[in-house]
């Protein structure tokens, strides 16, 4: 019985993926966030997530319609450092690369972090790679480039 058990046990460790759906039942996937909604143009989307241990982060994000953004992750630290950027200052800010990707119409990121708060940033302003786009003129408004964007963020 126990040759059995060990055989069971090295045939799992050749098989790909047989140690995987192990893993997720003892640390299942966990969604952070799932959402469908409006980026108005001069502002952005504040994502804050916590955690207690270091995980694996996955965000899925696609535009829907609109103008391409920014997607950040960063500390809160830098965050605030965003923010006077994104209010028009002349602030530069530090964002986790693999976890973010500047100038985006979709994307499937991945990268294990510590513990600790982030904060995603869904940025439609002039702060970053990309600005939305400046119709205005002398006898035309600028109207409002909203985009519409979908994203998910899990933690496992």
């Amino acid at each position: 019985m126990r040759g059995l058990a060990s055989l069971l046990m090295i045939l799992c460790l050749l098989l790909p993926g047989c140690m995987d759906r192990f893993e997720d039942k003892v640390n299942p996937e966990q969604e952070l966030f799932d959402d469908n909604t409006f980026v108005n143009e001069d502002e952005h989307v504040k994502l804050t997530w916590t955690l207690d241990s270091v995980a694996t982060i996955r965000i899925a994000f696609e535009k829907q319609e609109g103008p391409r953004v920014d997607l950040y992750t960063m500390t809160e630290v830098n965050y605030e450092k965003y923010k006077k950027c994104a209010e028009g200052e002349q602030e530069s800010f530090v964002y986790l690369a693999d976890l973010s990707d500047p100038n985006t119409a979709a994307a499937n990121l991945e990268a294990t972090v510590d513990s600790g708060t982030y904060v995603t940033v869904i940025d439609n302003t002039d702060c970053g790679e990309t600005q939305p786009p400046d119709q205005g003129g002398l006898l035309t408004s600028d109207e409002n480039d909203r985009a519409r964007v979908d994203y998910r963020i899990t933690a496992q």
